[in-house]
């Protein structure tokens, strides 16, 4: 496996290719904790269901496809628990990053990733070689520079993501370079660029 002490680490993006908020990223938003929790969810949403469990998951997996920067199909490698100096058991998820539905990556980003778990309901062992859905939301300045969540891949979701982001596309609501373009453009146009 070859996994740099610094993937472990969960360190910002760098040139080895870790996973991390790209330039321009805006600031991490508190109140967006407890959608990008850094956790997994074992069931996919159940996407017709009334009872109130199956509402409060539709409302945060809609606030996620709402809020995330990218959305990813990855495939679970491997899945291991290490206890850190404090005594916290930490569970690391390696991922082969896939798909992307919406948003993109950051250039020299490696498809191999090592992902942190925290204090969740724990990834099973069986996990291995499933694909899951991670919603992404940058944090630059943080360690590492985004948060996340994982859930199953359900084809039905995964229909519904790309219906979304297709309508949002058209409508002409959903800019995939979180305005770094518009900077670009404006910052030429005002001659700084």
């Amino acid at each position: 496996m070859s996994v740099s002490w610094f993937a472990l680490a969960g360190c910002r993006h760098s040139s080895s290719g870790e996973l991390g908020a790209p330039a321009g990223a805006s600031a991490w938003d508190t109140r967006l904790d407890q959608l990008f929790d850094d956790r997994f969810t074992p069931t996919a949403v159940e996407l017709t269901g009334r009872a109130p469990g199956n509402v409060l998951d539709q409302r945060r997996f809609s606030q996620r496809l709402g809020y995330a920067n990218v959305i990813v199909l990855v495939t679970v490698d491997q899945v291991w628990s290490r206890t850190l100096f404090g005594g916290q058991p930490q569970q690391r998820v390696e991922v082969t990053l896939g798909r992307t539905l919406r948003g993109s990556l950051p250039r020299k980003t490696t498809p191999s990733q090592v992902l942190v778990l925290r204090q969740a309901e724990e990834l099973p062992a069986d996990a291995v070689g499933r694909v899951m859905l991670m919603f992404v939301a940058w944090a630059p300045g943080e360690i590492p520079a985004y948060h996340h969540h994982l859930m199953p891949a359900d084809e039905k979701v995964i229909e519904l993501i790309e219906a979304m982001v297709r309508h949002a596309r058209k409508a002409g609501k959903l800019d995939e370079s979180d305005g770094r373009k518009k900077r670009r453009k404006r910052d030429a146009e005002a001659g700084t660029g």
